[in-house]
């Protein structure tokens, strides 16, 4: 079951990366981590936000490690 869990969480993450979402925010809690997605329509100005609720430990590590990804990306 915790490996399933793990590759559908992940599977949702790579999904909205895909999509051409990035991490915006995070909030963690005993219950896992709320990870914000979000994705700007430059046509118009509008920006789409889904949010993502990962219990998985290792689908943790995982968004951690794009986070980490995307904040060098972005020179941060």
């Amino acid at each position: 079951m915790t490996y399933h869990q793990f590759l559908s969480e992940r599977e949702k993450i790579d999904y909205l990366i895909e999509q051409g979402y990035c991490m915006k925010s995070l909030k963690e809690n005993l219950s896992g981590s709320f990870v914000e997605f979000a994705k700007a329509d430059p046509l118009s100005g509008t920006i789409d936000i889904q949010t993502l609720h990962i219990t998985n430990a290792d689908a943790r590590k995982y968004f951690s490690s794009l986070l980490i990804r995307q904040l060098q990306k972005q020179g941060k």
